[in-house]
């Protein structure tokens, strides 16, 4: 009798019940009227006898399909592809004559919502929509005054038909980069990807493959992470894209777990405001001075808004504000479309006047010595993390020098070794200026990697002079601005290697560059 009701459950779910899909949408929805229906206190007695009827209504018309087929089993190949290739089931929606590929409509949700709801959709927006299209912009304001503006459009479906394709367009200072702007395009499908660049019109192509379906990630797992880990291979957070169209907007894994991870510094401002046609949940609060610093924000920083849609969890917009209420970085939206019909050609690009790129000459043959090269520790961007190494750094290395400069702000930090030699690498950015000055220091007999960082092609020696007990000789970088400073201390070499900062400004920053304490 068991293997009989099992035979027929699955020829049902192969044949009357195949093209049902039930996703994490509807699974909320039936979370939803189950809250509802707790909170109530009594229950009519009719709903008593409505479930055993529907049970033995969808028994018998089950049990008619199966006579009606012969008892025949049928089986049904399914693809599933990209994102959800280890679920086994293939969204809803149809293909016309053109291969067009069209999803469910999407239905705004207007229903109240708990920090945890947001989170948890915030943390899994994989789960609620099909395809997405839009443009935003987007612009961030750092510690140092400097700042960056992009404008992205995109085009993306995960399930069913996969592709995306982003194009992003950078403006910057054409008199010192030699052009006002980049056009950076990425486009894949299920089997390649593309990336064409425009200032020198050529292309990147490799073969694409989808990542593997991850588990939902509750709002304590992706808060219980550090900061410095949620960039890593220790985030466990939700798939996404290789190349995201949108991401941070479609797939704003990192920026919740990082934003939203200190629960009492935000509260839900509104539970329902309309934007772009879609019904948003507004999150504001205080930023957390930790993220502050680990992102490297400008130290203004105070506050932030959240617009997220509701119905799928995407973050349509987002802002950050000074105290004095001034924006300091933004996300704001041109356009977004949630499950729109997609056309598989989307995902091809068009590479009419561009050339597939090929590296500049030769690439040189590395010494075999370099492979003994160990990379002890290395970090840079997030400050604590550098100092950890620098930390380390002065643990090991007591001939280590440092800028102690006040307009410099450490960057990185690197340390390497050499059989029993010891070398440090430290890159410092000036805070009221363009430019950046590398660091590297070692023993006269050990061996040191390559790097185009320390490489430059130099003109005649200038001038010796000796400086905090180093003997130091000077040298301009040709065709760039900039200068190389070549130190001897006892057996100890110190290279000092400026760009976009004249020679006479670098030296002049060597004053502070004293012995580590």
């Amino acid at each position: 009798m068991d293997d009989m009701f099992k035979q027929i459950v699955e020829t049902m779910n192969k044949t009357v019940l195949k093209d049902i899909h039930f996703d994490a949408k509807q699974k909320e929805n039936v979370r939803q009227v189950i809250y509802k229906r707790k909170k109530k206190r009594h229950i009519k007695p009719i709903l008593n006898y409505l479930l055993p009827i529907a049970v033995a209504s969808l028994f018998f018309l089950g049990t008619s399909y199966y006579i009606a087929s012969e008892l025949e089993i049928f089986s049904r190949e399914e693809q599933t592809a990209g994102l959800n290739n280890n679920k086994g089931d293939v969204p809803p929606g149809s293909k016309d004559e053109t291969n067009i590929y069209t999803p469910p409509a999407q239905e705004e949700s207007y229903e109240e919502m708990t920090k945890e709801d947001v989170v948890s959709k915030l943390l899994n927006t994989v789960d609620y929509f099909y395809t997405a299209a839009g443009k935003f912009e987007d612009y961030a304001k750092y510690y140092d005054d400097s700042d960056s503006k992009s404008v992205t459009e995109y085009k993306v479906s995960i399930k069913n038909v996969i592709g995306g394709y982003q194009k992003s367009t950078s403006q910057f200072d054409e008199e010192l980069m030699g052009y006002a702007e980049m056009i950076n395009e990425f486009i894949y499908n299920e089997e390649k990807r593309w990336h064409k660049e425009s200032v020198n019109k050529t292309y990147f192509v490799h073969d694409y493959q989808s990542k593997p379906t991850r588990d939902p990630i509750t709002p304590e797992e992706a808060f219980s992470l550090e900061l410095k880990d949620i960039y890593s291979d220790k985030a466990n957070f939700r798939e996404s894209p290789e190349i995201a169209p949108g991401g941070m907007s479609l797939f704003p894994y990192e920026i919740t777990a990082s934003y939203l991870r200190n629960t009492e510094l935000w509260d839900i401002e509104k539970q329902n405001e309309e934007l772009l046609g879609h019904n948003t949940i507004v999150l504001y609060g205080k930023m957390d001075e930790q993220v502050i610093n680990r992102f490297q924000m400008k130290r203004t920083t105070d506050t932030f808004r959240f617009w997220v849609d509701k119905d799928t969890g995407i973050l349509v917009q987002y802002e950050t504000y000074d105290t004095d209420g001034q924006l300091t970085g933004y996300l704001h939206p041109e356009s977004l479309e949630v499950n729109i019909p997609i056309d598989p050609q989307d995902f091809v690009p068009n590479l009419d006047g561009y050339k597939p790129f090929v590296p500049y000459g030769k690439k040189p043959d590395l010494d075999p010595r370099e492979a003994e090269i160990e990379v002890v520790d290395y970090a840079d961007t997030f400050k604590e993390d550098t100092e950890a190494v620098v930390d380390l750094l002065r643990k090991d290395l007591p001939f280590l020098y440092e800028f102690t400069h006040p307009d410099l702000d450490l960057f990185s930090a690197g340390y390497e070794k050499y059989k029993n030699f010891h070398h440090a690498y430290l890159t410092y950015i000036p805070k009221n200026e363009t430019g950046v000055v590398y660091v590297r220091t070692y023993h006269e007999d050990s061996f040191i990697r390559s790097s185009t960082d320390f490489n430059k092609e130099t003109g005649e020696q200038l001038e010796t002079f000796t400086l905090n007990g180093i003997e130091w000789k000077s040298y301009e970088i040709k065709d760039v601005l900039g200068a190389k400073f070549i130190g001897m201390k006892g057996d100890y070499i110190y290279e000092v290697v400026s760009q976009k900062i004249t020679l006479e400004e670098t030296k002049a920053l060597l004053e502070s560059f004293t012995p580590s304490k």
